[in-house]
């Protein structure tokens, strides 16, 4: 039987929601900001990209479960009819369950809107090479970018590029290049009034650096490389403040791999995945978190932990993993993270996701109940493990770590539910 949230869910609304003024974040700095991932990679087949696909929902499969590549199923009430597409699945009341393209203004404008609604800073938009060198995968992202650009001057947050280096093969250093100037000269995204700053430059991400799946195609020469062109060779208008997404395990890399990361600005080891629960989140804090801060804070590093609300890509790994593999359990193990990685002292936090509904790790509104879902389907609802939630309850949470992070109130190690 479903239960309510409990007692504790009930407490600390006033703490976490202390003001009617919507909050408009600085595009200066990273400093004090909770950043979210942003995919953008979400495609219908009559979006009017022409590329005729699902994209990250069942690719150019029939569109039913089991050919579907994500798990949790997103709230569709309010995105507008123009954004969505029906699939074959129905939902308990036998309507049409549709589905989303980010390649539609409409629906990335919904999702900051619900970003400005929460007090939420904004997104790294993410940028995966190898798909921007096809001729289709450059229209849809090269639109997101439009659409992101847009949206979140409408609604006052802010955003970055982030680029994705996986599999992006032996060029990759030349094709992100190429695709800055492009999108510096063309879609002129450091000219816009919510890209972020930090350290004087605009914020540029560049992930997998260090990675082994990454490390045939990014040797050390390439990743030094690259860094001092952001940094000194490059054209003024190109050169860039460097966060560099690493691997958790980036302090026992060669002397030669750490000279390169003495040249990051800021660093963000990734944590998704490496560890389940509790106890995990408190042994990666111990082994990963407090001395790669320690690192960072004595070489003149800004530090940007990474976090994340559960996992589960069941259907993306066509069963071969279990399903709701990290459980959530109502926020208690995303709020464990935040409150260890506040407790550490950083000043910057790395949400992972926003949209990321393969892996399961997506902070926006997702189904709440089993309602709002396909009927008789293998999809996650957020009241998968016996608690009743409103769909924005991870939004909610993040508001409740950027309210403790700008200082506004303390941070707690219970969690801080029951805000709406």
């Amino acid at each position: 039987m479903m239960r309510s949230v409990s007692v504790i869910l009930l407490l600390m609304l006033s703490a976490y929601i202390t003001n009617a003024q919507k909050y408009v974040p600085s595009t200066t700095t990273l400093n004090n900001k909770v950043m979210f991932g942003y995919q953008g990679w979400h495609a219908t087949p009559n979006d009017g990209s022409n590329n005729h696909v699902w994209r990250h929902y069942f690719g150019a499969r029939t569109p039913d479960a089991a050919n579907a590549d994500f798990d949790p199923w997103p709230d569709m009430r309010e995105y507008p009819n123009e954004v969505q597409e029906a699939t074959n699945m129905k939902y308990p009341d036998g309507s049409p369950a549709k589905l989303y393209s980010a390649y539609k203004y409409g629906a990335v404008d919904l999702h900051f809107k619900w970003m400005m609604e929460h007090d939420l800073d904004g997104v790294f938009e993410q940028r995966f090479v190898t798909d921007i060198k096809s001729r289709g995968g450059a229209r849809h992202f090269n639109q997101v970018v439009r659409n992101v650009k847009q949206a979140s001057e409408k609604y006052k947050r802010v955003y970055c590029i982030m680029y994705d280096i996986s599999g992006a093969g032996p060029n990759w250093k030349r094709d992100l290049i190429n695709d800055w100037k492009f999108l510096v000269d063309s879609l002129e995204v450091t000219k816009g009034k919510s890209y972020l700053h930090h350290n004087g430059r605009p914020l540029l991400s560049i992930w997998g650096l260090g990675f082994d799946h990454t490390k045939p195609f990014a040797p050390i020469e390439q990743a030094d490389s690259i860094l001092d062109w952001f940094h000194h060779v490059a054209e003024k208008k190109y050169q860039a403040t460097i966060m560099g997404g690493i691997n958790d395990t980036w302090l026992t890399h060669s002397d030669e791999w750490k000279a390169v990361y003495n040249k990051m600005d800021i660093i963000s080891p990734w944590a998704v995945g490496r560890f389940g629960d509790d106890r995990g989140a408190d042994k990666f804090r111990d082994r990963t978190v407090v001395p790669d801060k320690a690192y960072c804070d004595a070489h003149k590093i800004d530090y940007l932990p990474v976090i994340f609300p559960g996992f589960s890509w069941y259907n993306l790994r066509h069963g071969k993993s279990p399903f709701n593999q990290i459980p959530r359990r109502g926020g208690a193990f995303y709020w464990h993270q935040s409150y260890n990685v506040i407790n550490a002292g950083v000043n910057m936090v790395y949400i992972a996701m926003y949209d990321e509904i393969d892996e399961g790790t997506a902070m926006y509104k997702v189904a709440p109940t089993a309602a709002e879902k396909p009927a008789n389907e293998k999809f996650l609802s957020l009241d998968q493990d016996g608690i009743a939630l409103p769909s924005d309850w991870y939004l909610q949470l993040a508001q409740a770590t950027s309210n403790i992070l700008r200082g506004k109130v303390k941070n707690s190690v219970e969690l801080p539910a029951g805000l709406k």
